[in-house]
């Protein structure tokens, strides 16, 4: 089939094929050979696709933004990869195809006109080239705009531009001027993802081995990257990520770079649980932690971020917040001690009485410590 040299024009909705490189593809396993089934099954779990096909049910298909597209790269001559458009592409295959949606456990509404099925067969499409044509467009629209990604998809999205136009001499700064975005945050999206991609390459860590469903956090690695304690124990010099370059880290820290992506986010096949409950404050626990050696030691040896960064903190902190612990406890449970039932006095009550006589030693430690800086 001869290419259209037209730019915008209408193509049948079986022609289109979906983009392999999209950056929403993150959880496929090999997206490259991923078939469209698991493709659109991803999609459903990270752009709700059944609220978009609700609004098609119920206004028909509103071809009004074009679906950019190209025919390079397709898996069969005549057909347009999908550039952007891919959650439109998504929602038109399970409408028009209920065994896939049900396949994809997805539920369709019961009652769909036959306006809407009409309304599928063909669609608007803007055709470019190369797909360098749209990256400006599609980098706007879901890094700035409206329709925004989540942060592994922004950075996916962001390093395959850098490093595809890196040998023309393409900086940093000439990527956030097209995107009116701040330098920094683009920065830190590049150099996280060139992180993460050199440590999945080298087989230190795999997205669907962490400990923990749901959307990739992303952004716990590039918020750990900006953290002088993490770069020093990576061994990454200062402004290394000012022009980051393809494998940042030092191979000889390749040990290293597994065991804080291991910290951050668990390994199902190592049977490590991920220690970051949240990322404020827990990344920068998990940092003062790994820049004090007997911190790590403990870290390595309890799997406890908590336990580790009772070593960083002073000992009177670790005690003056213990104790506070210790008299909320006691409180919550003489709040409930009417309910205590005699049928347990001969287990409950000597337990008591050793806290009583613990909260005495530790009254009397303290008086005798309070004494002696006084002088008395």
């Amino acid at each position: 089939m001869a290419v259209s040299t037209q730019k915008t024009f209408t193509v049948k909705t079986e022609l289109l094929e979906f983009d392999r490189h999209n950056p929403r593809l993150v959880l496929t396993n090999g997206s490259e050979q991923a078939t469209d089934t698991e493709i659109i099954k991803t999609l459903i779990r990270e752009a709700d696709i059944g609220e978009l096909i609700d609004s098609i049910v119920a206004n028909d298909y509103m071809d009004i933004e074009p679906l950019i597209v190209t025919q390079k790269n397709v898996q069969k001559a005549g057909n347009y990869r999908v550039l952007e458009g891919n959650r439109r592409l998504s929602a038109i295959r399970l409408l028009q195809n209920p065994e896939l949606a049900r396949e994809c456990r997805l539920s369709l509404p019961k009652e769909i006109p036959d306006t809407v099925y009409d309304s599928l067969q063909k669609v608007t499409v803007y055709r470019v080239e190369e797909d360098v044509e749209s990256r400006a467009f599609i980098g706007f629209k879901h890094i700035n705009g409206a329709h925004r990604w989540d942060s592994y998809a922004k950075a996916r999205f962001l390093t395959e531009w850098y490093l595809a136009e890196i040998e023309n001499g393409i900086t940093v700064e000439a990527i956030a001027k097209q995107l009116g975005d701040n330098n920094q945050t683009v920065r830190n999206l590049i150099a996280g993802m060139l992180v993460l991609q050199q440590a999945e390459k080298d087989e230190l860590f795999e997205i669907r081995d962490r400990t923990k469903s749901g959307k990739f956090g992303f952004s716990h690695l590039y918020t750990a990257l900006g953290r002088i304690e993490y770069r020093d124990f990576l061994g990454l010099e200062k402004g290394w990520d000012q022009q980051p370059i393809k494998n940042p880290v030092p191979t000889d820290h390749n040990d290293k770079l597994k065991e804080v992506l291991q910290y951050i986010y668990g390994s199902v096949k190592a049977g490590i649980q991920s220690v970051i409950a949240s990322q404020n404050p827990d990344i920068k626990n998990l940092g003062e932690v790994i820049a004090a050696p007997m911190a790590l030691d403990t870290l390595r040896a309890t799997k406890s971020l908590k336990i580790a960064y009772e070593e960083v903190l002073p000992a009177s902190d670790v005690f003056r917040d213990t104790l506070i612990i210790a008299n909320t406890r006691v409180q919550e449970v003489l709040g409930k001690s009417s309910k205590f039932s005699v049928e347990d006095g001969d287990t409950l009550l000597p337990i008591a009485e050793t806290m009583r006589e613990n909260a005495e030693n530790i009254v009397t430690l303290m008086e005798k410590k309070i004494k002696k800086s006084k002088g008395i």
